[in-house]
């Protein structure tokens, strides 16, 4: 029985907040040292490619999740601090990527195994990821100064209460449920689909993150001179698809959902010009909506282990990001 099931309220809408203010402080962090190719594939590869084996480390060590959490905030925080302080070198921008990479790690696994791998939820806590990212570009861009202390301390507030719920027994209650949930070794996985047959479907998967994270970049290409009103219209899509896809998903099935996205990505990457922007936002949107459900079939078939199936999730985004 999850948190919720209890009727006492789960970690969702606190991770949620804290999202979009981890991104904010670390691409924050990453302007404000300039951006190079460098830098950027230094962020990418270790706020993406290291969550893969931080999972398998946090699965087999699941009591160092609560760690793992607070330890990336309080590096999300003190990153920013230290860079609208002046120190915005190599040393601080690593810090902050880590800092990303356990957090959204550590937060990822914990409510894939909360919520029994649902699509919905965890759709919901990574939507708000575009959030911080386009705040974290406006307020580098005006007021710099301030606005990493504005997200430096509201994430710090976040992650107090954080704390002290997860203190107040909210965290070891769920970890029980879901290690009684667990798969046994050797077990087939999630539906009875032998293993290596489930090994062949995981490969697929991944692929098909590597594909949509490809096209989704292709697509940002082609709207980076769309100016502010298709930027914040595209942001406030793909925040709506990423939430919902998960739960339409669970209501007329993650493959069929999960095709029509794909179907809606290529559109996106190929087909259809920026300037026709209502068919744009239209396809933005359902090419988000694989988000949940593919995640939601990568924990099946990873045995319902939530840190390698978030962190697979994590290095198929940095593979496409390199194609």
């Amino acid at each position: 029985m999850s948190q919720s099931e209890t009727g006492r309220p789960g970690m969702l809408g606190l991770f949620t907040a804290m999202h979009p203010l981890v991104d904010a402080c670390s691409y924050g962090v990453l302007l404000a040292g300039g951006v190079t190719w460098e830098r950027v594939m230094a962020y990418n590869a270790v706020a993406f490619a290291l969550q893969l084996p931080f999972g398998v480390a946090l699965d087999a060590c699941p009591g160092l999740v609560r760690g793992g959490l607070f330890a990336g905030t309080a590096l999300a925080v003190g990153g920013a601090v230290a860079s609208v302080l002046g120190a915005g070198g190599w040393g601080v921008l690593l810090a902050v990527c880590l800092g990303n990479a356990l957090f959204h790690l550590a937060a990822g696994k914990h409510l894939l195994e909360e919520h029994g791998g649902r699509g919905g939820p965890i759709g919901v806590f990574i939507a708000t990821g575009a959030l911080g990212l386009m705040a974290g570009k406006l307020g580098m861009g005006h007021a710099a100064g301030i606005w990493p202390w504005v997200w430096a301390g509201a994430l710090a507030a976040c992650g107090g209460w954080a704390a002290v719920r997860w203190n107040g027994g909210e965290g070891a209650q769920g970890r029980g449920a879901r290690r009684a949930a667990m798969p046994a070794p050797g077990r087939d996985d999630g539906d009875g689909v032998p293993r290596m047959a489930a090994l062949a479907v995981l490969g697929g998967l991944f692929l098909l993150i590597a594909w949509r994270s490809w096209a989704g970049l292709q697509a940002g290409m082609r709207t980076a001179g769309g100016g502010a009103v298709l930027l914040f219209a595209g942001a406030a899509v793909t925040l709506a698809g990423k939430a919902a896809g998960g739960y339409l998903g669970e209501r007329c099935g993650r493959g069929r959902v999960t095709a029509a996205s794909v179907g809606g990505s290529a559109l996106l990457a190929f087909a259809c010009d920026p300037a026709w922007t209502g068919a744009w936002l239209a396809l933005l949107f359902v090419a988000q909506l694989a988000t949940g459900p593919v995640l939601s079939m990568v924990y099946d078939r990873t045995g319902g282990r939530g840190g390698a199936a978030f962190g697979l999730n994590c290095l198929g985004l940095f593979a496409g990001s390199l194609l």
